[in-house]
C-alpha cells in the first residue's frame, strides 16, 4: 500500500533526474581536414563515422573520400584554402586578400564541385584571410547561399570568420582545440583531456585534427572512453541540423534515429518495476550494495 502511495513520487523523481541527465549531455565535435593528398588518408575511415572529413579540394583523392563517406552516412566539409600571413602555398583555389568577390564566390563554386556533398566549410590556414572583412563576407554570402555551415579554424585571434557568419545568419562555430599539432602522444593526451574539460563545462567542444596515423591510432584507442564519462561524440548533421543542406542531405536518417530513441525510452519506462524504480530514486539499498558500478561522474585522472 505504502509503495503504491509512493509511486507518483518516485516516478516525480526520476523524471527529474532523466531531465537533468540530457542538459548535462556534452557533446564532441571531432573534425579531422586536410584530407585529400596522402594515400594514407583513408585510414580514417577506421573512425566511427561521426567524426567528420573536411577534404581540400582538386586533390588527388578529394572525389574518391567524399563518394566513399557519401556510401558509410559520413558528413563531409569543404576544407577552403585561403591565405596565410607566413605567405606558405595555399594548393589549388586558394583565396587571396586581393581578390574581389566575384573571384570569391567563383573559386569556391568550383571547390564544392570537387567535393558535391559537403555539407559545410572550414578554413585550410587563412591567417591572412579571415582577418579581413570584405573577403570573408563575400564568402559567407556564398556558404549561406549553398545552405552550408562555416567553422572558423581560427588560425589567427585576428579572424573575423564567426563575427561576420553570425551577422549573416549563417550557421556557424569556432574551433576550440587543436588535436595534434605535435604527435608526441603525451601531447595528444593533454589535448585530448582539455577537450572533454571544455565540453564537461560548455556542453559542447569543437576540436580539429588531421590523418596522421598516429592521430587516428590515438583517437581509435580514446574515444571509446568518452561515453563511460558522459561525453558523446557528435557528427556535424545534429550540431549543425538546422543548416540547409545538412537538412537535406541528412534530415530524413536522423528522424528515424530519433524515433528509435523515442521508442528504446517508452520501452524502458514501460519494463521498470516497481523495484528498480525504488533503487534508482535511492529509497532503498544504494545500486553499490547490490553489486552494481556506480556511474562515474568524472574521468578519474581530472
Amino acid at each position: 500500500m505504502l509503495l503504491r502511495l509512493l509511486m507518483p513520487c518516485i516516478i516525480f523523481v526520476l523524471c527529474g533526474l532523466t531531465s537533468l541527465q540530457v542538459k548535462a549531455k556534452s557533446d564532441i565535435i571531432i573534425i579531422l581536414d586536410d584530407l585529400g593528398y596522402r594515400p594514407s588518408d583513408v585510414a580514417a575511415f577506421s573512425l566511427p563515422k561521426e567524426i567528420t572529413f573536411s577534404i581540400l579540394p582538386q586533390t588527388p583523392l578529394a572525389s574518391e573520400i567524399a563518394l566513399r563517406a557519401e556510401q558509410e552516412g559520413r558528413a563531409v566539409m569543404l576544407h577552403m584554402p585561403m591565405q596565410a600571413q607566413s605567405g606558405k602555398n595555399m594548393g589549388p583555389l586558394g583565396l587571396t586578400t586581393d581578390m574581389f568577390a566575384g573571384a570569391i564566390t567563383y573559386n569556391l563554386r568550383k571547390a564544392m564541385k570537387s567535393v558535391p556533398n559537403a555539407v559545410g566549410v572550414n578554413n585550410h590556414m587563412g591567417s591572412a584571410f579571415t582577418g579581413q572583412q570584405k573577403g570573408m563576407e563575400a564568402l559567407l554570402k556564398e556558404v549561406k547561399r549553398q545552405g552550408l555551415f562555416f567553422v572558423d579554424s581560427r588560425t589567427t585571434v585576428l579572424t573575423k570568420g564567426e563575427e561576420i557568419a553570425q551577422r549573416l545568419g549563417v550557421p556557424s562555430a569556432s574551433r576550440q582545440v587543436f588535436l595534434d599539432h605535435k604527435l608526441e602522444p603525451a601531447f595528444l593526451l593533454k589535448q585530448f583531456n582539455h577537450m572533454k574539460r571544455i565540453a564537461k563545462k560548455n556542453g559542447h567542444v569543437v576540436v580539429i585534427g588531421h590523418p596522421h596515423p598516429e592521430t587516428v591510432d590515438f583517437l581509435k584507442t580514446h574515444i571509446p572512453s568518452l561515453e563511460k564519462e558522459g561525453l558523446t561524440l557528435t557528427s556535424v548533421t545534429d550540431y549543425f541540423s538546422h543548416a540547409p543542406k545538412v537538412a537535406k542531405q541528412f534530415g530524413k536518417e536522423r528522424d528515424q534515429t530519433a524515433s528509435l530513441n523515442n521508442a528504446d525510452v517508452k520501452d524502458g519506462k514501460v519494463s521498470m518495476t516497481e523495484e528498480n524504480a525504488l533503487h534508482s530514486s535511492g529509497l532503498m539499498h544504494s545500486s553499490a550494495e547490490k553489486g552494481v558500478a556506480e556511474p562515474l561522474d568524472t574521468a578519474p585522472n581530472e
